[in-house]
């Protein structure tokens, strides 16, 4: 990437006014660079059993199958990345940490759906903020990695520089934009715990389908479509933390 190309990209998540649209200008520069498929996640502390808030361009079923199956909690992708600063690929992680049944089910299963290979860049700050974009494509272990250790470089650039922008966006005039009323922001909290709506009401002690028009309202504020979209949105503009 030449520094041209560089202050085109950081002009462009300049100019980029949510979370959507800095995801759009990243993913352009990782195709350009040769990786079919990228995704970026918050995740949560150990001690914390919540789901991860995961912005990718991986099969939507792929992610589903990844949440019902708790692999947040055996993926040594997060565990591998907490540990390191610099890029990684995934295949050195087998060399460092002892792979379990369950990690090896999910590595397989990535590789079902077009994951075959893949590499990550650890994301550390501002705010204390941990977050991990990893590419991946569905080529020999040995292309990607070569492919990898090419461009390894210029993702974290890349990487950086998107964090910090999302990172920024809580920081501007969020609370003007983006108000949800004390209510609103509790249920948002106990729905990034992950309690279903059911479970919130009776929390709260009040009917389920007050709990879904409040997420409806949610929804419309924060100009998403669904609850995973609301939290990772909650968290970066800090009206909820993580």
């Amino acid at each position: 990437m030449s520094f041209e190309e560089l202050d085109r990209y950081i002009s462009a998540l300049g100019d980029a006014e949510d979370i959507d649209h800095i995801i759009r200008v990243l993913q352009k520069q990782v195709k350009r660079l040769g990786f079919e498929k990228m995704a970026y996640w918050l995740r949560w502390h150990k001690q914390e059993a919540k789901e991860p808030i995961i912005l990718s361009t991986y099969p939507q079923k792929f992610l589903d199958h990844y949440v019902a199956n708790d692999f947040q909690c055996h993926d040594m992708v997060g565990r591998f990345s907490n540990e390191k600063n610099t890029p990684f690929k995934w295949s050195d992680i087998s060399k460092e940490l002892t792979i379990t049944r369950m990690q090896k089910v999910l590595f397989d299963d990535s590789s079902s759906v077009g994951l075959r290979s893949g590499g990550s860049i650890p994301i550390h700050g501002p705010h204390s903020m941990k977050a991990t974009l990893s590419v991946a494509s569905n080529i020999s272990e040995k292309e990607f990695d070569d492919l990898f250790n090419y461009h390894r470089h210029e993702l974290h650039l890349l990487a950086a520089y998107a964090h910090e922008k999302i990172a920024s966006l809580g920081m501007s005039e969020v609370e003007k934009q983006f108000r949800l009323s004390s209510r609103e922001t509790e249920i948002l909290k106990w729905v990034a715990r992950g309690k279903t709506y059911w479970e919130i009401s009776t929390i709260l002690s009040i009917q389920e389908d007050t709990v879904k028009k409040h997420m409806n309202n949610i929804f419309v504020r924060l100009g998403v479509s669904n609850s995973r979209h609301a939290i990772s949105k909650g968290i970066v503009y800090g009206l909820i933390l993580p």
